[in-house]
């Protein structure tokens, strides 16, 4: 029999087995969402409960029609603005909410990154 350690009552203890180190980096978790809206501008919500950033893609149009883009709303810091930027990239803390308003004809693709554990979502 192996020589285990022993409590102080005179007992042999099985020494517990240690506990692999969880490996958690910041904007490990990934989310991500497509959307084309029809005819009506779309909404799209994205937030988590840590600090996340948003990267968002679209089919950039080198002469875009009237009313093409769309628009970004950061909560906490109250930034608003429009955009025809084929990329754009916006970040926030915990628990903001961060909206991105499509116009019809535009396909938006959004990454969402953050800390693995963390609740995320994309909602449109």
């Amino acid at each position: 029999m192996a020589n285990l350690p022993k409590n102080p009552g005179g007992n042999p203890v099985v020494p517990k087995r240690p506990q692999p180190a969880r490996n958690c980096q910041p904007f490990s978790q990934i989310v991500v969402s497509a959307f084309a809206p029809g005819t009506q501008p779309e909404t799209v919500r994205c937030t988590s409960n840590r600090a996340f950033l948003v990267y968002c893609s679209t089919n950039f149009s080198p002469t875009p029609p009237p009313g093409w883009g769309y628009s970004v709303n950061v909560k906490s810091t109250g930034f608003a603005g429009g955009s025809l930027a084929p990329t754009y990239i916006v970040g926030g803390p915990a628990n903001d909410v961060i909206t991105f308003i499509f116009s019809p004809g535009v396909t938006g693709f959004l990454t969402l990154q953050t800390e693995c554990g963390a609740k995320a979502s994309i909602s449109g």
